[in-house]
């Protein structure tokens, strides 16, 4: 499995470059060449979270064809940085995003980005290692979270600085005690990072908290929603 810093690397590197305009201009030049297809399809991309379950349930169902609009399977994502390159390239048209990258890639790489509906509010979690009774006893120790332009960055980095803990960011070293090392993690690897110890929490949405507890290697210490109530999330 990729280091942390791999993560860490990858995906700043590469939604850095595509969300501003210089660097989602290739991508922009083939999102408009698709543009021009009469009668273009619904083509949905996804990332295997509960966030998804709106378009998924759509497509399942056949909604899209019943207002009289063509659908394709959806296409299963891996990373933000891969939902959103495929995005700005029109390789996919409808998504559902972490509300801040929206933002992002509306203003920043001037991609014709739309709010159309939120998805949901609140409904991510805090799992930590077994062992971890308290936000406090996150000082010295490492968390994931899904992407620094997340609404689980903001509502972790708040809790942090409730109980008195500076949210940091090294590559090496090891934080000190009244420090949390937060590192960006694709949602689908942040159960086995737990299960190895790589880090001793996460943030994030469903279905991987409730994975770390049905498999006894954590549990949810905090919801996000009793931290901020009725936050946004994705879009």
């Amino acid at each position: 499995m990729p280091t942390h810093d791999f993560f860490s690397r990858r995906d700043i590197m590469k939604l850095s470059a595509l969300l501003t305009v210089s660097g989602a201009l290739p991508l922009l030049n083939a999102y408009q060449a698709r543009a021009q297809e009469p009668d273009a399809p619904v083509r949905i991309g996804y990332l295997p979270i509960t966030d998804a379950t709106p378009l998924l349930v759509a497509h399942a169902n056949g909604y899209f064809e019943a207002e009289g609009i063509k659908a394709e399977k959806p296409v299963l994502l891996r990373s933000w940085a891969q939902i959103v390159e495929a995005f700005i390239s029109g390789q996919v048209n409808v998504v559902h995003l972490l509300s801040p990258i929206t933002v992002w890639a509306r203003f920043g790489s001037k991609a014709p980005a739309k709010v159309v509906a939120w998805n949901h509010m609140a409904g991510s979690g805090l799992t930590v290692l077994p062992e971890i009774n308290s936000v406090k006893e996150l000082g010295g120790k490492t968390v994931a979270i899904p992407f620094w332009y997340s609404i689980h960055n903001v509502v972790l980095q708040a809790l942090l600085k409730e109980n008195g803990l500076t949210p940091v960011s090294k590559r090496t070293g090891t934080p000190a005690a009244n420090e949390v090392n937060l590192v960006i993690m694709a949602p689908s690897d942040m159960v086995p990072a737990l299960a190895t110890k790589q880090v001793a929490g996460y943030i994030v949405a469903e279905p991987f908290n409730a994975a770390a507890e049905l498999q006894g290697i954590g549990k949810v210490l905090r919801f996000t929603g009793d931290v901020w109530k009725d936050h946004a999330c994705c879009v």
